[in-house]
């Protein structure tokens, strides 16, 4: 299991959880979701910072390489058989889909052993959340003649709506070549194409994913099939293998949320 230390001392009992999807790459988790661990364990100071996966099935493949992480179960039970009774976890999750409800049941399912246990909600929770991370998003460079579509999973849940949300704050901020969509969820591929239409103009699409990785959702769903739609359509493609991870101000979003937590607002 992977634990970052902060230099607490041994009779200290505070601990944060951070649960990640997760990602057997490890070049690719060096640079996203490690980062995020890293900078939650040296914003909290005092606070024993471990990390969890959700994926079983990344957790597998990790293990077929004698690399182990626990589930958030397991990492809970973990931190109380260490002596830790105030535990705040706070998952990497981009909306509230099935992934943030696995974590919530984790906690659910321990919390009898603990004094304290917080859960902490997904990057994109409220309208003021959406907002921040528009902030960010809007500061890809899109040239002219350019739209920029950011590719997010999606689901077939209502928090898919959350991608709506994120386009639609892109549009009423002015960004109107910028857009929001998903390979597996409301908006679609298909319903991007004809928000891109309105514009004569763009004859190019840089394709973002709205991914903490880089993984490979990006180089299949998004740079071959999402890609081939608007290439059918007769846009230019780029994509961008870069996951939201590698962005400092995003995995700032995240320190946040765990100061909010916990009470060690800053």
């Amino acid at each position: 299991m992977a634990i970052v230390s902060c230099g607490q001392t041994a009779e200290a009992k505070k601990a944060v959880l951070v649960c990640h999807y997760g990602s057997s790459n490890d070049d690719t988790r060096s640079r996203t979701i490690d980062l995020i661990t890293s900078d939650i364990a040296v914003a909290m100071d005092g606070y024993e910072v471990r990390e969890a996966y959700i994926s079983p099935v990344v957790r597998r493949s990790m293990a077929a390489r004698n690399l182990h992480i626990d589930s958030p179960t397991d990492a809970l039970l973990r931190l109380r058989a260490d002596g830790y009774d105030t535990v705040y976890v706070q998952s990497t999750t981009l909306i509230d889909g099935a992934e943030t409800a696995e974590v919530r049941l984790a906690c659910e399912r321990t919390g009898a052993f603990f004094s304290k246990i917080k859960c902490g909600e997904p990057l994109c929770y409220s309208p003021c959340d959406c907002e921040a991370l528009v902030s960010i998003l809007a500061e890809e460079p899109c040239g002219k003649g350019e739209a920029v579509v950011y590719a997010g999973h999606g689901n077939m849940l209502p928090s898919t709506a959350t991608y709506c949300m994120l386009d639609y704050m892109l549009a009423a901020k002015g960004h109107d070549n910028y857009h929001v969509s998903t390979i597996e969820g409301y908006p679609s591929a298909r319903c991007t194409v004809g928000e891109l239409r309105r514009n004569k103009n763009v004859r190019r699409v840089k394709l973002v994913p709205l991914l903490l990785v880089c993984g490979n959702h990006t180089k299949g769903d998004i740079a071959v099939d999402f890609a081939g739609e608007l290439s059918a359509e007769g846009y230019e493609t780029e994509t961008v293998m870069r996951g939201l991870a590698e962005n400092a101000a995003v995995r700032a979003l995240y320190v946040n949320k765990v100061r909010r937590l916990t009470g060690e607002h800053q």
